[in-house]
């Protein structure tokens, strides 16, 4: 197996654990997780999760990571519809290509 092949793997076994759903739009890794709506302690739980994801792939170029976090408006959004979602951009291609083939993208 390639190394980004075995990042993939992990990423996938971490979602997997954690009860978050992945998919890869392009050059973003999207995560999603359900929460309770309007439980401060699903978001929270949530909010302390969601990097040890997305912390797992690899940056090779400029990007960032953005979504319904507790920086920002987008915190009450998650705890309204009870849907958690972050984004990850300029990841590793060959991680998410490789995430790509173990979803049955490709």
């Amino acid at each position: 197996m390639s190394k980004a092949t075995d990042i993939a793997n992990d990423i996938v076994a971490t979602c997997r654990e954690l009860g978050w759903t992945f998919e890869v739009r392009g050059s973003i890794l999207d995560i999603h997780k359900h929460i309770r709506p309007g439980n401060n302690d699903d978001f929270v739980r949530a909010d302390g999760e969601y990097y040890d994801i997305l912390g797992r792939l690899p940056s090779t170029r400029p990007g960032s990571i953005w979504g319904t976090d507790g920086g920002g408006i987008g915190a009450m959004t998650a705890v309204n519809t009870g849907m958690f979602t972050m984004h990850k951009s300029g990841g590793d291609k060959r991680v998410l290509n490789a995430l790509k083939k173990i979803k049955g993208v490709v």
